[in-house]
């Protein structure tokens, strides 16, 4: 069949003869677009889900700026690997994997409280924490999960060194007595939530996510997005070096930055009738880069 717009996907081509508002909801729904490091950082996490279990299960540390693509991969993992309800009875779900943040200070009771919510159990907020570990232990077991994803694992440095400690310790021992890897993921300072000692650093080995550079992954990125924009003209991103430079300049090198900028630029494009992403559009966009934005917190809280 013969497409009048080839410049996007298929799908994508479906939503270019809706409304405007249609466009731009379509255009804020969240998206998993593939990269080669995202691959194989899933690819990563994939050999943890398929690991056979034993004493001293492989965990890994995923570290990345804010807006950086940590949650979307971490997002991806979970649609990946989904409940599986058990056809021998209705009372029992297999659950390969959870995901939570991580409790300010490393606050364990927290921790507990997290993971049991995840499960959509009944349990009382005032019973204490030897309780919540053992229905921890229990459902774990019962749904025979294999990976417990924690985000945002630098919260725990608000709190005491001991308390960090006794925080990961308690980590290190829930992966060893349950047999499941551990994911954690955090920016940079998470890798001091993991150098409380050798031993839970060697466990938790950490993967990066690096700001992007000009470079072919970089233009064959841009070129992925452009296909998801709902534009009725091709704007040409990774062809136009002036283009993808401002791209780059403007996001500083984050993922999320990118998709937020060409969100924005789109929107700007559909509701002005231009169809196709310009510098003119991107300028005029409202974008704000992030370290402007930083500053411009810095100054309001004076």
């Amino acid at each position: 069949m013969n497409r009048k717009y080839n410049h996007v996907l298929e799908d994508v081509e479906k939503i270019i003869g809706c409304s405007t508002e249609e466009k731009i909801y379509f255009l804020r729904e969240e998206k998993w677009i593939t990269y080669p490091l995202a691959k194989e950082i899933l690819d990563k996490m994939d050999t943890l889900m398929q690991y056979p279990r034993k004493s001293r299960m492989p965990s890994m540390l995923l570290v990345g700026e804010t807006n950086n693509g940590k949650t979307s991969l971490l997002n991806r993992f979970m649609q990946k690997n989904p409940p599986i309800r058990n056809s021998e009875t209705v009372e029992t779900t297999k659950i390969p994997v959870i995901a939570i943040q991580a409790p300010p200070g490393g606050n364990l009771n927290e921790l507990y409280t997290n993971i049991l919510n995840q499960f959509a159990v009944p349990f009382r907020n005032t019973d204490k924490i030897a309780k919540k570990q053992q229905q921890v232990e229990y459902y774990f077991g019962l749904c025979g999960l294999k990976i417990l994803i924690i985000d945002e694992i630098h919260n725990i440095l608000s709190g005491p060194v001991a308390k960090q400690t006794i925080f990961m310790n308690t980590l290190k021992t829930i992966s060893n007595n349950l047999q499941i890897s551990i994911i954690l993921a955090g920016i940079k300072d998470a890798l001091h939530a993991t150098n409380t000692n050798s031993q839970i650093s060697n466990r938790f080995k950490p993967v990066f996510l690096t700001k992007w550079q000009l470079n072919r992954e970089y233009l064959s990125l841009l070129a992925s997005i452009e296909m998801t924009l709902p534009l009725k003209q091709q704007s040409s991103l990774a062809s136009s070096k002036e283009m993808a430079q401002k791209i780059l300049d403007l996001s500083e090198g984050y993922i999320g930055e990118m998709i937020d900028l060409l969100a924005l630029s789109t929107e700007y494009a559909i509701k002005n009738g231009i169809e196709k992403i310009t510098i003119d559009s991107i300028k005029k966009s409202g974008y704000i880069k992030p370290s402007l934005r930083k500053s411009f917190e810095d100054m309001v809280s004076l």
